[in-house]
């Protein structure tokens, strides 16, 4: 086995035709360690920073990936990183499950360039990962001081069976109010789009029309409430804009959506990432609170996920206690951080990451 440092985004590319076999065969088999991911991310992201890929080969072949990138040491401390870092709700070492000969290769490689970087800032790690226990011993192994932090829960709910049995289980005060608030929407009479029925919309595929609603509609519930949005965020929203089109070239995207005639009330977008469908964001018309459009289209989506045949919803980080109406499963992530960057995310006390990515809380209800 060999391993290459790869510091230039030519001979990244080139890595493409190996990268997604890898991870499948990964702990780290999520949407956000896919090629299409980070490679679009360090496009927009990589600019003054230093890319610190290491690949490790079997045979001349791909069998393992460190997607890491180092702070610029102006502007920002030079501190490993994961590639995605602040968009990515999960990042780790890219290496097949049963072969941890392939991470204390990428890890020893990494170690050998200390002199490259002088922290550590690696988050979003999950915390079942086993490459856990590899990264500590070599962290100890090269006398780097770093702490593992909690950053996050991440809710999940495993597909079981179909979809009217488990909706059953949502409970009639639940459900109920789905279909109350449908029937309200329905009844309406105040002009406002007066006679134009709630529609559902399945999107695999977006485009630049698409995007341009989307940062409309988050535009809105910006002025009225604050709300955050990456849609309104540069240069995110570049990076969207690009990523997002891909991904659903390549069958790796789901949206949701709710239409009255042409408008866009609320949407949600998924990523679809073999067989888990990722909830990542969501948005709806404030002005129409009262309907819980965001929950509407949520419940539209996830019995399309259970029809489609998925295994998993993944409500992605952050615990908003719409999510927990859903599941009680959850899944913890952690970073592993040198004193130094450890401190300032404490200081912080925000998710990481410019312009938290996190999924809209639910809408008043009544």
């Amino acid at each position: 086995m060999e391993t290459r440092l790869i510091e230039d985004s030519s001979a990244f590319a080139l890595l493409e035709p190996f990268w997604n076999r890898i991870v499948v065969q990964s702990a780290a088999n999520t949407c956000h360690s896919t090629f299409e991911w980070l490679f679009t991310w360090w496009k927009y992201f990589g600019a003054d920073r230093r890319l610190l890929l290491i690949a490790a080969y079997e045979d001349g072949v791909p069998v393992g990936l460190a997607p890491l990138y180092v702070g610029n040491g102006t502007t920002e401390p030079r501190d490993l990183h994961f590639l995605g870092q602040g968009l990515s709700d999960y990042a780790g070492l890219i290496t097949p499950r049963d072969r941890p000969d392939v991470t204390e290769a990428l890890v020893s490689a990494l170690l050998d360039l200390r002199s490259s970087w002088d922290g550590l800032d690696l988050e979003e790690v999950p915390a079942q990962s086993p490459n856990k226990a590899l990264l500590d011993r070599a962290i100890e192994a090269g006398s780097v001081s770093a702490v593992w932090q909690t950053t996050v829960q991440c809710p999940y709910l495993p597909i079981e069976g179909g979809w009217e049995a488990f909706y059953a289980t949502m409970g009639k005060g639940f459900r109920h109010e789905v279909r109350n608030k449908l029937n309200r929407w329905n009844s309406r009479s105040d002009g406002r789009i007066e006679g134009l029925e709630l529609r559902y919309v399945d999107r695999r595929e977006v485009d630049s029309v698409f995007v341009d609603e989307v940062v409309a509609l988050s535009g809105e519930r910006r002025s009225v409430d604050g709300h955050r949005s990456p849609f309104l965020n540069h240069p995110d929203q570049e990076f969207l804009r690009e990523v997002l089109p891909l991904m659903g070239r390549r069958n790796q995207l789901r949206v949701g959506e709710l239409r009255s005639g042409n408008a866009l009330l609320a949407f949600m977008l998924a990523y679809h990432w073999q067989g888990v469908v990722y909830m990542w964001n969501t948005q709806y018309e404030p002005r129409y609170a009262e309907y819980s459009l965001g929950r509407m289209v949520l419940v539209s989506l996830a019995e399309q996920s259970f029809h489609e045949g998925c295994h998993e919803l993944d409500f992605m980080r952050g615990e908003e206690p719409y999510k927990f109406q859903w599941t009680t499963l959850h899944r913890t992530n952690l970073a592993l951080r040198s004193e130094r960057s450890a401190q300032l995310a404490g200081d912080m006390q925000a998710p990481p990451g410019p312009e938290a990515v996190q999924v809209v809380q639910d809408e008043t209800s009544s």
